[in-house]
Formats: C-alpha cells, sequence, structure tokens
C-alpha cells in the first residue's frame, strides 16, 4: 500500500471512529471519548493487562471496541460476538479486519498518547 493510500485509510478510519463516539477531537489532539474510555478501563481492570505493554494495548482495544460496537452503538450481542470470532479466525481474508485493525491502532496510539501525559 503506498504512503497516500495509507493516509486516507487512517484519515477515513479516523472519521469512523468520530462518527461511532469512540474518539472526539479538542483543538488539534484526538482523545478517547469518555465512553470508550469507561470500556476500555473496565476491560483494563477485568484482564488484569498492562497499560503501558503495547501488545495488551492492542488486545485492551481490539476487546474495547467490539463492547463499545454491543453496548453504545446497540450491536446485538450475539452479532457482536459472532463477528469477534470471525476476526480472530479470519482477520486477514476479511476487509473488515483490515478496518477494525486500523481502528485498533488509531485507538492504541491514542491511548499511548493519552497515557505519556498523565
Amino acid at each position: 500500500m503506498s504512503g497516500e493510500n495509507r493516509v486516507e485509510e487512517m484519515a477515513s478510519a479516523i472519521e469512523d471512529l468520530l462518527y461511532m463516539g469512540a474518539i472526539r477531537l479538542e483543538g488539534e489532539k484526538a482523545l478517547l471519548s469518555a465512553q470508550f474510555s469507561h470500556v476500555a478501563t473496565n476491560v483494563l481492570e477485568s484482564m488484569k493487562l498492562k497499560a503501558q505493554e503495547p501488545s495488551d494495548v492492542m488486545k485492551l482495544m481490539y476487546y474495547s471496541i467490539l463492547i463499545y460496537m454491543n453496548e453504545h452503538l446497540k450491536m446485538p450481542k450475539a452479532l457482536t460476538i459472532a463477528f469477534g470470532n470471525d476476526m480472530e479466525g479470519h482477520r486477514e481474508d476479511m476487509e473488515s479486519g483490515a478496518l477494525v485493525s486500523t481502528y485498533v491502532a488509531i485507538l492504541s496510539e491514542i491511548w499511548a498518547q493519552n497515557n505519556k501525559r498523565t
């Protein structure tokens, strides 16, 4: 993928995350929304993940986006679970897998940037 296509993909994913209400913009900064932060904090505590470990942050954001889709976007629980199972088994073969991977990367970066400030 060319650099220009990657920038377009990231910009589109940021628009999606804004539309879903998972992130918000404050001036020049992107922040996790209060609702998404609440979900992520609960996942972090229940899974006993390390907030500074990059692989744990990726897991945290992946599970958080699925839970957020269920709880705040009202995606049915059975569909959310099926989608998550399909993603875990076939992510590379799914167009939605690339989208979710991009969402997770963006959310992880925002999480890391916000945690550097605190």
